[in-house]
């Protein structure tokens, strides 16, 4: 698996995309799936931890769940960089990574 697309997918579980969240939609499709990339692990599990799908809470609450989670120097600020990733292409997205395509 492309490492970029799991940086994109993270993004826009982050930010959402123009139809909304997809945040409980990934956790469903992405709850197996063994990252290529273990910084992307740590990632994963400090987002799925913050009980929000609000973009501008989870860039408050993700540097104190990383550090409760032993990274406190993790950088995370790309995470919130603008994307134009729909819903729909962010869930293929997601189903492409669980295949390992």
């Amino acid at each position: 698996m492309d490492q970029l697309i799991e940086i994109m997918v993270l993004r826009v579980l982050c930010l959402g995309t123009p139809q909304g969240s997809v945040k409980e939609t990934g956790k469903s499709l992405l709850r197996d799936y063994h990252w290529q990339n273990a910084l992307h692990q740590v990632l994963w599990n400090a987002i799925c931890a913050i009980p929000s799908e609000n973009p501008e809470i989870l860039r408050q609450l993700l540097p104190a769940q990383l550090t409760r989670l032993g990274f406190p120097d993790v950088e995370w600020e790309e995470l919130f960089a603008p994307h134009s990733i729909s819903r729909e292409e962010a869930i293929s997205l997601m189903r492409r990574m669980v295949r390992g395509e």
